[in-house]
């Protein structure tokens, strides 16, 4: 079952005149696809694909994989997501494999995070991965897995990072906690080739 969500105007093709609203007492089964902003307080089971905005209300749950261009999650989501903005709030958890260019991630993180710009770790964020890989990563929060910097670490004074860590450079706040091994950062023959 595939559901078209938001309407284009005729007149104007462009323009979208409606968002979808997935309320709390509805229950969807199937892939979503959307054209503009689409908010879940309901149970999805299924892919979501939205071009504009998902948002996942307190309320809300997702089983599937998820594209859109931005999102941001108050309930919880299993299964991937790619994007290019992710805020994931203090309510949040979000679960198996993530990717954006930045994120915000205030609530239960749990998988394999890969932000190809920045990843910022608010002091409510609990993460627990496999891998976090970003160019800068601040840590406000906790971090326990492997981390992966290729520019900066920045972990605050509230910040606590355990495990393999492989940074090109470390700030460390007055209060942090850092627990395991630490190795320099080295460009991999790919990414040379490409800056080349």
């Amino acid at each position: 079952m595939a559901l078209l969500i938001g309407k284009k105007n005729k007149q104007t093709p462009n323009k979208i005149t409606s968002a979808t609203i997935i309320t709390s007492c509805m229950e969807v089964t199937g892939n979503l696809h959307g054209s503009d902003t689409v908010h879940i307080d309901g149970k999805v089971t299924g892919d979501i694909i939205v071009s504009n905005t998902l948002v996942i209300g307190k309320s809300g749950v997702v089983y599937g994989e998820v594209k859109a261009k931005n999102a941001i999650i108050n309930g919880k989501l299993e299964g991937s997501i790619v994007c290019e903005t992710l805020e994931v709030m203090e309510t949040g958890e979000v679960s198996k494999k993530i990717q954006a260019d930045t994120m915000i991630l205030d609530g239960t993180v749990t998988g394999n995070v890969i932000g190809l710009q920045s990843i910022d770790v608010q002091p409510h964020g609990k993460l627990t991965v496999e891998k976090l890989e970003s160019k800068k990563i601040t840590v406000q929060g906790s971090v326990k897995g492997n981390v992966v910097a290729s520019e900066l670490l920045d972990i605050g004074s509230e910040g606590s990072v355990e495990g393999e860590i492989s940074v090109k450079t470390i700030k460390t706040a007055e209060g942090s906690r850092m627990v395991g091994t630490m190795s320099t950062y080295e460009v991999k023959q790919e990414e040379k080739a490409e800056n080349a």
